[in-house]
């Protein structure tokens, strides 16, 4: 699990952005600066509903998400909104907006998960183009029926722009550059609309050198002096030949040059190349594959790793290089040897995930679905590589053959895959054209704000985020359109009793239209009180919201949940109407999280209003989220699943909520819910979140000391100065590390 760095400020405060305001973000930083840890860092920490996508099939792959086009069911071609399309058009790779939506077919599962989502997020955005944005927010807004930009989901942008830039092809760039200024994203119509705030990581992780990380600077934006290049250019060495046991990889520009070199190279080697072929099950593009389908191998050829390592040793990293030294294939056994380490390392296959993105409205959750799996060693042959595929990994020799047809930013990209000069030969030298910097680019980068600026930012943005809560509880499109959309299609269903059927629901679709109606004039009047958060009336918004959430819950008892609870009990004792009973259970656990979620709306005002910190709040009524759908489906199905309370504790915790916080919110004791936490030790969470690391160490002493006693004997033998509960936090630790020793040593036995 990625670890938050405490003295990394801009990764904090990128943090609060996603978790606590609605705000489209760019998070960017120079290479090495921890963005696809962020990245990962969100996935495990965040409350909010979402997808994570990529450009590419490979970035997708890598980012754990899947394709934009994927997601979307985008058209491959170019987007112009407005673009008039003769009735003869013959480029069939130009969408419109009518042609875009003839094009998209939504089924009821994808239009319900991009009506859920709370935050899309967008990797490698370096790549994503201009028009391709636009597509993407024309589709959110038809499919979640809201104008706002994105169809008011949260956008969090990741990368750099300095490193590969989008494509675009020949026959498109004069149409493309007609309608827009560039083909990056930040040149998008919605763009203009909506400005993302920009955020940048400047601690810089993979390099230490600060020359080389001030020449790294300097190439980036395109101030690198004469004499910084001629400095550069003395790493040039045309006819360099690494030895074998140095382990240095040829960065090249094109896909043939690198196959070239490693096919060259394994050839020079004695013996036959062993193929090893991937278990590829389900659906897994070609194009996504993150190493070779069919990778062939000898002893002694070098290897790069292209994933980290999962295991508590953490033996590799994307990206650390290593030689053959041995294959058994009676075994299985593929045995690596990395330069100046003696240990020789088993290597084991990986396995990679092509994934869909479900919205369970069981459990209100926004699900991942494997389509395909893609299971390979996780290395490939690295005497050469490309800039595009080194793009994330490290290095620590590298020979750079740059040539004359680097595209902008791949010098810079090549440059900084390296943890030091040390490690650097240039094949070609490096021109002022190579280190060249899209003009864009650079104008779009100097528009940085000032920290101050930004937390003044963030302040304003928690506080917008609050009052958009607000007005989303008294949205009810999601419960008109489940509700007319079951009605609708009532006769068309097999069921018994079409037409007493169609008349109930018809009777509760009523009632709940008519409720719409009711709360769109409450949220427009809510809109207009919030306009200026700097003139806000919240006394008597807090007032108005009483009422109306009291209104509400009432209407949405007597209308919707008891008339829909009739007619399940109804149908119930018909027969061959399943599929329609868990329609019907679907629309009233839509119904019960509605009810449950007004009732955040006074916790919200009386926040405000009392002038509490408003980080604190937005986490407890995070948390309050996470409660709903337990509570909503405990009031329907009359009991919790077995092991759900403890996952709920667990959950709550891992969103930075303390322990006092979510005994409040669930109605538990302190100690309960650290009975509860206790159970997910060495699993979900390590002793030291719970306990600091000082006692831990003090109570395990004691207890491997006095082995059998019981917990008030061994408080006593601490002079009281520990908890019950931070003695059984100690337990479950040494517990674990002692299964742990116990798998070691078996392993150890029968390998």
């Amino acid at each position: 699990m990625p670890v938050l760095d405490s003295e990394n400020t801009a990764f904090a405060q990128a943090l609060s952005f996603v978790n606590h305001t609605n705000r489209p973000i760019f998070l960017t930083g120079k290479a090495g600066t921890g963005k696809t840890t962020f990245l990962k860092y969100i996935r495990e920490h965040t409350y909010k509903k979402m997808a994570i996508v990529a450009p590419t099939g490979v970035a997708a792959i890598n980012a754990g998400g899947t394709t934009i086009h994927s997601l979307f069911f985008l058209p491959f071609g170019l987007y112009l909104a407005d673009y008039v399309l003769a009735w003869n058009e013959s480029d069939h790779h130009i969408y419109n907006k009518q042609r875009l939506f003839g094009k998209i077919k939504l089924t009821k599962q994808r239009r319900a998960l991009l009506q859920e989502l709370d935050l899309l997020i967008i990797d490698e955005v370096s790549m994503l183009r201009s028009d391709t944005l636009d597509a993407i927010d024309t589709i959110l807004r038809w499919a979640r029926r809201n104008a706002a930009p994105y169809g008011g989901i949260q956008v969090l942008f990741i990368g750099d722009l300095y490193q590969l830039p989008p494509v675009v092809k020949n026959h498109e760039q004069a149409l493309l550059y007609q309608h827009y200024k560039s083909p990056f994203f930040f040149d998008a119509h919605v763009m203009q609309e909506a400005p993302p705030i920009q955020l940048e990581l400047r601690k810089i992780y993979r390099q230490q050198d600060v020359g080389f990380i001030e020449l790294l600077h300097d190439i980036r934006n395109n101030s690198c002096s004469a004499e910084a290049l001629d400095r550069l250019n003395t790493y040039y060495r045309p006819s360099f030949n690494p030895k074998s046991e140095e382990a240095y990889i040829t960065l090249t520009s094109h896909n043939h040059l690198a196959d070239a070199i490693n096919q060259q190279e394994l050839d020079k080697l004695p013996g036959a190349s062993i193929c090893f072929e991937a278990a590829i099950k389900g659906d897994f593009s070609s194009n996504a594959y993150p190493t070779e389908s069919s990778l062939y191998l000898k002893e002694g050829a070098q290897v790069m790793f292209i994933k980290n390592d999962k295991g508590d040793e953490r033996r590799y990293y994307n990206g650390k290089i290593g030689i053959v030294e041995r294959i058994n294939r009676q075994k299985g056994e593929l045995i690596i040897r990395f330069l100046g380490e003696k240990e020789l390392f088993t290597v084991e296959q990986e396995e990679w995930k092509n994934l869909r993105y479900n919205y369970d409205i069981q459990t209100d959750k926004v699900n991942e679905e494997t389509l395909g799996t893609f299971k390979q060693y996780p290395i490939r042959l690295a005497w050469a590589v490309t800039i595009h595929k080194s793009q994330g990994l490290t290095f620590d020799r590298a020979v750079i053959d740059a040539g004359a047809s680097f595209a902008p930013g791949q010098v810079y990209v090549a440059l900084s895959r390296l943890t030091g000069l040390e490690g650097l030969v240039l094949r070609s030298k490096i021109s002022p054209n190579s280190i060249r910097t899209d003009p864009h680019v650079a104008a779009f980068s100097n528009q940085q704000l000032e920290d101050e600026q930004i937390q003044e930012i963030l302040l304003q943005e928690q506080q917008a985020y609050l009052l958009h809560n607000l007005s989303k509880a008294f949205a009810w499109n999601s419960l008109t359109l489940e509700t007319n959309h079951l009605k609708d299609e009532l006769m068309t269903k097999q069921i018994p009793d079409k037409t007493l059927a169609y008349r109930e629901m018809s009777a509760i679709a009523k009632a709940c239209n008519a409720q719409f109606d009711v709360a769109e004039k409450f949220r427009n009047w809510l809109q207009v009180q919030l306009a200026d958060v700097n003139s806000l009336s919240i006394d008597t918004i807090h007032e108005r919201v009483q009422k109306a959430v009291t209104w509400f819950q009432k209407h949405i008892d007597v209308e919707l949940i008891a008339p829909l609870q009739q007619h399940i009990e109804a149908w119930k004792l018909k027969k061959k109407n399943k599929k329609y009973l868990k329609a019907l259970d679907d629309v009233q656990l839509t119904y019960r999280r509605k009810r449950e979620q007004l009732k955040q709306c006074i916790s919200i005002t009386e926040a405000i209003r009392n002038g509490r910190n408003i980080t604190a709040v937005i986490r407890e009524i995070s948390a309050q989220e996470s409660l709903i759908t337990s509570k909503s489906q405990q009031d329907q199905s009359g009991k919790t699943v077995k092991g759900e309370t403890r996952r709920i504790s667990l959950e709550l915790f891992q969103k930075g909520n303390a322990v006092s916080t979510i005994a409040n919110l669930r109605g538990l004791t302190e100690g309960t819910v650290i009975s509860h936490l206790i159970q997910y030790i060495g699993t979900d969470l390590d002793a030291t979140e719970l306990l600091a690391h000082d006692k831990l160490e003090a109570i395990m002493a004691m207890l491997h000391q006095h082995p059998g006693k019981t917990l008030t004997e061994v408080r006593r033998l601490l002079n009281h100065e520990v908890e019950f509960h931070e003695i059984r936090i100690a337990q479950a630790a040494i517990k674990k590390t002692h299964y742990l020793s116990k798998k070691i040593n078996n392993n150890d036995r029968f390998s």
